[in-house]
């Protein structure tokens, strides 16, 4: 369909929907390769809002590489807003890709990013609108090879059902080898359930239909794989900003942590090499903020010579820099003035619980004085906003820790004024406690919800008279959700697949988030959404993840929370 075409046929829709510039593609930057031509297409599907999926660091990567092959092509398609489904779905159209304008069902593959588990039936609405079988049992010759990968391939099971080939570990490697092989076994004439199985040998590729044990993929952070430059959204994303991959890995091993677990061995860019990725990022989009992306940035070994060399770069630009989330331990004064040279980007700091007690048992590894330093470092510097990101319902948690979040505020609080610095405003994002696959604390229990409930009132009390001081909290039923699909086993395709057909659809955003549907379609499965987000994990018995292999050993993880169990003891 070409895109005059496109126009006509969609005008309709288009102009009954509050954002069509989600729909349209054409974005500047965009690759628009020849659908026709090549030899090997690929669909990034992201199954959220174009805004969230058009930001996504992982599509990026893999839009590049693979539109760096001559003879490949990969286009983008991401969820429909409802106000454009329910038109969409009366007008008969076929659900297209942005650039080509292609049917989702023409091309050879569809790569889902897995994100977050609520956006399990999403997927399956994509699929649906594609005209694309929702099983993979039932897929013929004719439709495409379903992909996924993210972090939530870490525990394939609950939707194995309905992906043909999951993708753990880095993709950037086994999804060239992937559509390499595809090339080579279809010019030869092997059928579709040929190729899948050809692919469950490529390492780093789990294919339900041929089970086995198989090892994460682990890639290189090489210079031609980074992006520098991605297709600039038509309004403003989520992470509307130049971004640059610094560091791959964290050391820490904070016990909740999923990403620092499965994204070893750390691997660091070079500083000349980040240097010049930002410059030409920044060059070839016009961003005004270029961010420098790692599990925790401040642990790179030369960060602040990187900073330092940029700033002096685009000085008098109006280019500036953003950190995430920062280690309060490697913070320094001359960091924070080197951050706010050009403009005040937000500061972020992740204590994660309120007191020392806790911080051991997670293994966060920070004390009260060095999150203080780092603040007032922040305040001293001139930035007048801080944000912190903590959680509640933290194994061997008590009220005295939650307590020690106030506390920790009133600590700032009181630092502040004996130095003579202004009080700064502190807004704190809350999250809760999800149990997560290759974790130490992937065993234990998450809070029920009356408990949560308990400890959110008990917080909000001893933060009532602080009025710098905003409370963010997570929505406690989308949390409890999140732990029971995020452990689940083969079980749940059939309640996700239940749950899709009752209508469930972009529920991670709170307006369309049913809990009380999940309970009841749970309880049509056979299944306990509470209890199974409430149960402790016996370390002895085996965990529906334990056919991927991370290269750690095998009791790491029943050792770490013996550990944890141990410390909370003691206490």
């Amino acid at each position: 369909m070409n895109k005059q075409t496109f126009f006509e046929k969609y005008d309709y829709i288009l102009k009954n929907c509050t954002k069509p510039s989600r729909y349209i593609g054409g974005e500047f930057l965009s690759a628009n390769k020849d659908f026709a031509s090549a030899e090997v297409t690929m669909a990034l599907a992201f199954p959220d809002k174009y805004e969230i999926g058009i930001s996504n660091f992982g599509h990026k990567i893999l839009y590049k590489i693979i539109n760096d092959r001559a003879n490949f092509m990969a286009d983008r398609i991401y969820a429909p807003e409802i106000d454009y489904l329910e038109n969409f779905e009366k007008s008969g159209l076929p659900f297209c890709t942005l650039e080509a304008k292609v049917p989702l069902v023409e091309f050879d593959f569809v790569g889902f990013a897995l994100q977050y588990e609520l956006s399990y039936t999403t997927l399956l609405k994509m699929l649906e609108l594609a005209g694309i079988p929702l099983l993979s049992a039932d897929r013929e010759e004719n439709h495409p090879i379903i992909l996924s990968g993210g972090p939530c391939a870490y525990n394939p099971l609950p939707i194995s059902d309905f992906i043909d080939a999951f993708l753990i570990g880095d993709g950037e490697d086994s999804t060239l080898e992937i559509m390499d092989l595809y090339k080579e076994m279809k010019s030869q004439g092997a059928t579709r359930a040929e190729i899948i199985k050809a692919i469950s040998d490529i390492e780093g590729v789990y294919v339900p239909a041929h089970h086995r044990e198989v090892t994460k993929r682990i890639a290189r952070l090489e210079y031609h794989t980074a992006p520098t430059k991605s297709p600039i959204p038509h309004f403003e994303s989520v992470h509307d900003r130049a971004t640059v991959e610094i560091r791959r890995g964290c050391s820490r091993l904070c016990r909740f942590c999923q990403s620092a677990h499965t994204n070893l061995p750390i691997r660091e860019r070079k500083k000349e090499d980040v240097i010049s990725l930002v410059k030409d990022y920044v060059k070839n989009t016009g961003y005004s903020e270029y961010s420098l992306l790692s599990l925790s940035s401040n642990d790179h070994t030369q960060i602040e010579d990187i900073i330092f060399e940029l700033n002096d770069y685009f000085k008098n630009t109006d280019v500036s820099v953003s950190l995430p989330s920062q280690r309060a331990d490697k913070f320094s004064l001359r960091l924070a003035n080197l951050m706010q040279e050009v403009r005040k980007s937000a500061v972020t700091i992740a204590p994660e619980a309120g007191t020392q007690r806790l911080r051991d048992i997670i293994k966060k590894n920070l004390t009260t004085e060095q999150i203080l330093n780092a603040t007032v470092a922040s305040v001293e510097a001139g930035w007048k906003k801080i944000k912190y990101y903590l959680m509640i319902g933290l194994p061997y948690e008590t009220y005295d820790d939650i307590a020690g979040i106030a506390g920790l505020f009133a600590d700032v609080r009181r630092t502040c004024m004996e130095r003579g610095l202004k009080v700064p405003q502190i807004t704190c994002s809350i999250s809760i406690f999800v149990p997560k696959p290759f974790t130490p604390f992937a065993y234990a229990p998450q809070n029920s919800l009356e408990q949560i409930a308990e400890k959110i009132k008990f917080l909000k009390e001893k933060c009532a008279s602080m009025r710098n001081v905003k409370l963010n909290f997570h929505h406690s039923k989308l949390s409890q959700v999140e732990a029971f699909l995020t452990r689940g086993d083969k079980r749940l395709n059939n309640f996700i697949y239940d749950l899709y057909k009752s209508g469930s659809y972009l529920d991670s955003w709170d307006e369309n988030f049913d809990y009380e549907k999940y309970v009841e379609i749970a309880r049509n499965n056979n299944l306990d959404i509470e209890l199974e987000a409430t149960k402790e994990f016996s370390p002895e018995n085996e965990l529906p993840w334990e056919f991927i292999n991370l290269n750690y050993d095998k009791n790491y993880f029943k050792n770490e929370y013996q550990k944890a169990k141990d410390l909370a003891d003691a206490t």
